[in-house]
């Protein structure tokens, strides 16, 4: 598993605690944010990820007003333009985390993700010390195995004019140390000694994103090609390419259904490391369970919302995998499906958390989600 994918396992909150309140208090809430210019929320992490364990945290997230400084205070063509977007950017938020789970995983992190110039630019960035002890399989063989060390992860897109497009740049940057057979559930590593290393990457992105919300879409369509290349030209040790395509699509059904669709491919050549083998994602399956020279897959979604701040919905999907190796190998079928409820806790930054309970080829799993896990 690329190692920023498992520290954004904790560097967002996956769940929070928000009290439920009435549409009079929701107003007042909104008033007291433009009084006080945003929010902070103390928030209990629960994590439910099968790869690292159950676990909690806690983290403190504050929530920036919905204000853009540089919105032009005169009505122009250009802003009737944006404005009819109809979409609702992610909102701006900073946050400190940290956690422990019952596979000895911990860690602590702090992240940042903002818009600005009337969302014209979209910035994620984030930086944890992690260590976190997962499970590599060799011939659906589990060996156990300890990733610990820094990781700084950091994503800038721009809006191409007026559109739904996006052109970006990513980076990556991981100085760690990998240790075998620090899992008592797993027996030690296939013959790989314990290493220290440093992987370094760059990525370019083009981004087409027209979803009325990022955080809970109702319409629209997200589609994202990432090519990354991790070179020692960087200073990393490991010399590989990696690329992903997804593409998410959500239609409003009626009034209160939404249907949402998703296919995901990657694929990586070169020296590439264990752990940034492309693998399967899906709701019920552990990350790094089934990778391969290629992996993707096909997942479809459909939400129904009963009530203003309450929604159930029900999900499956499955997986394929282009083994690199024998070693890649496996028996199962790689599919997956669940069941899962949302209660919108925050109303002005769009914030939905909720439950899924999915089952896999081999065990059930649950999570606790904050916002649309695609």
């Amino acid at each position: 598993m690329k190692y920023k994918y498992l520290a954004c396992l904790f560097l967002f909150p996956l769940a929070l605690w928000q009290p439920a309140y009435s549409q009079e208090d929701s107003e007042a809430t909104a008033e007291a944010e433009e009084e006080d210019g945003g929010k902070f929320l103390v928030l209990p992490i629960f994590i439910t990820e099968p790869a690292i364990g159950e676990g909690l945290g806690a983290g403190l997230v504050y929530f920036h007003a919905n204000r853009d400084p540089d919105q032009p205070r005169v009505t122009t063509a250009q802003s009737l333009n944006r404005a009819d977007r109809r979409q609702k950017p992610p909102p701006t938020a900073t946050g400190a985390f940290a956690f422990y789970t019952n596979d000895d995983t911990s860690g602590v992190g702090i992240g940042h993700s903002r818009t600005f110039k009337d969302d014209t630019y979209r910035l994620m960035a984030a930086l944890a010390d992690a260590k976190i002890n997962a499970t590599y399989y060799v011939s659906d063989n589990p060996f156990g195995f300890t990733l610990e060390g820094e990781l700084l992860f950091a994503k800038l897109k721009r809006r191409l004019g007026n559109s739904y497009m996006f052109a970006g740049l990513s980076t990556s940057y991981v100085n760690a140390t990998t240790i075998f057979g620090t899992n008592p559930d797993a027996p030690a590593g296939p013959g790989i000694p314990d290493f220290s290393f440093t992987d370094v990457g760059l990525a370019a992105n083009l981004i087409y994103d027209s979803r009325d919300d990022s955080m809970m879409p109702t319409t629209g369509q997200l589609a994202e090609l990432a090519l990354w290349r991790y070179d020692d030209v960087f200073g990393g040790d490991f010399n590989y390419t990696s690329s992903t395509f997804k593409w998410n699509f959500f239609r409003t059904l009626g009034k209160r259904f939404v249907l949402g669709l998703r296919f995901e491919v990657s694929a990586a050549s070169g020296d590439v490391p264990f752990y940034a083998e492309s693998f399967v994602k899906l709701r019920g399956i552990p990350a790094l369970r089934y990778q391969g020279e290629v992996a993707g897959v096909v997942e479809t979604e459909v939400r129904y919302q009963f009530a203003s701040r309450w929604a159930v919905l029900a999900f499956g999907g499955v997986g394929f995998t282009n083994e690199r190796t024998m070693a890649n190998e496996t028996e199962d079928d790689i599919n997956a499906y669940g069941v899962g409820l949302r209660y919108l806790a925050l109303r002005e930054q769009s914030v939905w958390i909720g439950l899924d309970v999915a089952r896999g080829p081999e065990n059930d799993a649950f999570y606790i989600q904050m916002t649309h896990p695609w």
